[in-house]
């Protein structure tokens, strides 16, 4: 549970709708990750679009391996999720 006001699904209208609409569609819900950032949905859209320049964009690793990488660098972090 997030410790900052967070707009919760239902009541996201919007560009907030829109994006929480196409996490639902590419995850199946919408992340806390994605909740925590609510309040600035503009804001919310480019730090998507950034992760999504970083796991999916073409270059000489797999997915796979960008996941492992961001597991390393968070365990590293001391995040624990």
């Amino acid at each position: 549970m997030a410790w900052v006001r967070i707009i919760q699904t239902e009541e996201a209208t919007g560009v907030l709708k829109d994006v929480y609409q196409a996490a639902h569609k590419r995850a199946g819900y919408v992340p806390q990750v994605t909740k925590v950032q609510s309040l600035r949905p503009e804001t919310l859209q480019c730090s998507l679009s950034l992760y999504r320049q970083l796991m999916d964009a073409p270059t000489g690793i797999s997915f796979r391996q960008r996941v492992l990488i961001a597991t390393v660098v968070s365990k590293v972090n001391g995040c624990v999720y």
